[in-house]
């Protein structure tokens, strides 16, 4: 049985680093299945930087997730801003040869939408499954046994053969009661 009784919230490393690399490999493989190029490694460690501290106010619930998953979605996308503003020349390459606003296209949105909600969903999954370790050893949570009782029987007393045997009068006809005299 688990003897855990709150959620160890200080100890969310773990859970948060394998948060951003869920994040920042969503992020890359929506970003290549838009038609773009994956942004390189140290955008991608700077992305995976920022995922791995938003998780670690999530995790600790510190924040709500309705607040940061919004806010992380509005850097990824001026993030990607960003990178097709400091080299138009390499973006013109791909997808973004009649850029949006900020320089996405509808399939390049909706690919930082699908990397955000799946970094929400795991969030959600690592928060719930604490959650559920807590709740298993709960007091209160498993109902008490139930206390069967007695069963108490409305019949009639029945005489036992040790009253049969009880010392009868000495005189007058048999009884079956005992005679006080």
């Amino acid at each position: 049985m688990l003897t855990v009784r709150h959620a160890p919230r200080s100890r969310v490393r773990i859970p948060a680093a394998l948060v951003s690399l869920e994040s920042v490999t969503a992020l890359a493989l929506a970003h290549a299945a838009a038609g773009g190029e994956v942004p390189g490694p140290w955008w991608l460690a700077a992305f995976a930087g920022l995922v791995y501290a938003a998780g670690g106010l999530v995790l600790r619930e510190r924040a709500s997730i309705r607040v940061v998953l919004p806010a992380l979605l509005a850097v990824q996308v001026l993030g990607h801003a960003w990178l097709v503003a400091l080299a138009p020349g390499v973006h013109a390459s791909h997808a973004h040869a009649d850029p949006g606003v900020l320089g996405l296209t509808p399939a390049m949105l909706g690919a930082h939408v699908v990397a955000a909600a799946i970094t929400g969903a795991m969030w959600s999954l690592r928060r719930r499954a604490v959650e559920a370790l807590v709740q298993w050893s709960a007091p209160g949570v498993v109902p008490p046994p139930a206390v069967r009782r007695a069963t108490t029987a409305t019949t009639s007393p029945v005489r036992t053969p040790r009253e049969e045997r009880s010392p009868a009068p000495t005189r007058g006809p048999p009884t079956r009661f005992l005679a006080i005299a």
